[in-house]
């Protein structure tokens, strides 16, 4: 769904039908958050391991200059020596340019603030009366361009995270998780709320006179 769908029917109420709604997108916001979370941290400890790899590398490549040049004048040895350090250091900054995880981990890392705001946000509301709440119509569309502005720009997760989020929150019941993680449901369809049908011991108990009623 696009934001420019995002649109609702004016004068919309908030319902049980709607709270089980927002219910379920919570849920899933939840589970996302938490996701990209744990994307951000896996990562971010490999972009810290190779940057670190990579100084310290730099740094034995200096002191090695020093150790070879004071204990050797042999001008072949050094230059092998001194080849190998700037091929390692080499490989180190290939492999951390081609995997990019700090790019990755820092994409990760906005997209689980993000989901973290959408979940407080429908917290909020469904923690208060409905006369508390914000027009429904309205908190509905914004919540929805929220959503999708954050579904667009979502970096892949890995899939053994997805399923670990499958496994950590089906445990829950009833908890709604994302299709993503390999458990699709069955749509939900609107229910219309049963009357309120009074009961007979609840009518009047005084049955109007019926002589009265004949004198008239």
């Amino acid at each position: 769904m696009s934001t420019n769908e995002a649109e609702t029917q004016p004068g919309l109420q908030w319902n049980g039908t709607v709270d089980k709604m927002m219910a379920d997108w919570c849920d899933q916001s939840k589970c996302f958050n938490w996701m990209h979370t744990e994307a951000y941290s896996r990562y971010s400890k490999r972009a810290l391991t190779m940057t670190i790899t990579t100084n310290i590398v730099i740094s034995l490549s200096g002191i090695g200059n020093l150790i070879v040049g004071a204990v050797t004048t042999d001008a072949t040895k050094t230059s092998i020596i001194f080849g190998c350090i700037s091929i390692g250091v080499g490989i180190v900054n290939m492999i951390q340019d081609k995997f990019n995880w700090t790019t990755i981990a820092t994409n990760h890392k906005q997209s689980a603030e993000k989901w973290d705001i959408i979940t407080r946000k429908i917290e909020e509301q469904l923690a208060i009366p409905y006369s508390g709440r914000k027009d429904c119509g309205n908190f509905l569309k914004y919540i929805k361009q929220d959503i999708n502005i954050v579904s667009e720009t979502n970096p892949t997760i890995p899939k053994d995270i997805r399923n670990q989020c499958a496994e950590k929150f089906n445990k829950i019941k009833d908890f709604d998780i994302p299709d993503i993680c390999g458990q699709v449901e069955h749509t939900a369809i609107y229910v219309p709320e049963p009357l309120q049908v009074p009961l007979l011991g609840n009518e009047d108990k005084h049955p109007p006179d019926l002589n009265q009623t004949r004198s008239t």
